[in-house]
């Protein structure tokens, strides 16, 4: 049987999976205020699974939290969205040699980052044949893990809690108005080039192809941008 605060993390859980549908799908708009009180006439639930709910997303970088303001869903412009991408860049191309060196000796790693590449290959493939919103939000999670695996070679803890704290990947739900089927096969060809030069243990291969991914995704928001 589930302990009575098993239970309550789970209804926390399933609140914040709620609130983050509603923010992806632009239900709730940026900047929009979330008060405990109306979300809990929304949910029929008390305050507290709510407020656990919304420190979730705190965390997740999709509500931020503002002095004698409450609670607001977050705001991406694009000057954050690329400083975002650029610490994001920084950081993976340090650990990049980390990756490399678990390749030569790791078995295991490098069947995990290639299950991961054919988990994020195959949510892109789905999106590009039924381009929606709800399958374009879906590429978050497998893109993030394969990203997040490459950081974790560094085994530097600190290194690692400032890349999750970039929350870089929040803001992809966002892409659903940026991206198209053709952009897509861009992210399926790079993220595949970066998994090929590490397996070749090609350290300066793979940063090309870390830079060419970021880059690439930077372009594709400042065109749309400039013409909005």
């Amino acid at each position: 049987m589930e302990s009575s605060s098993q239970a309550a993390q789970l209804l926390a859980d399933e609140i914040a999976r709620k609130i983050q549908n509603k923010i992806q799908t632009q239900q709730y708009a940026p900047g929009e205020r979330l008060t405990v009180r109306r979300l809990c006439e929304e949910f029929g639930t008390s305050e507290t699974p709510v407020k656990q709910a919304l420190n979730q997303l705190v965390t997740t970088g999709l509500v931020v939290s503002i002095p004698k303001c409450g609670m607001r869903v977050r705001e991406f412009s694009f000057d954050e969205m690329k400083e975002n991408w650029e610490a994001r860049l920084m950081i993976e191309l340090y650990c990049a040699a980390s990756a490399v060196e678990a390749a030569r000796r790791d078995d295991g790693f490098v069947a995990r980052v290639q299950a991961l590449l054919e988990e994020a290959n195959e949510a892109y493939r789905n999106c590009i044949g039924s381009f929606t919103k709800e399958n374009f939000n879906l590429l978050q999670v497998p893109d993030r893990n394969l990203h997040t695996q490459l950081v974790t070679c560094c085994q530097n803890r600190q290194i690692i809690e400032m890349y999750n704290r970039l929350n870089a990947h929040a803001c992809m739900f966002v892409g659903y108005e940026f991206h198209s089927r053709e952009s897509l096969e861009g992210v399926i060809q790079q993220h595949t080039q970066m998994v090929d030069q590490l397996l070749l243990c090609d350290l300066e291969g793979l940063r090309k192809a870390i830079r060419t991914h970021i880059y690439s995704t930077i372009r594709i928001y400042r065109a749309v941008q400039s013409r909005l």
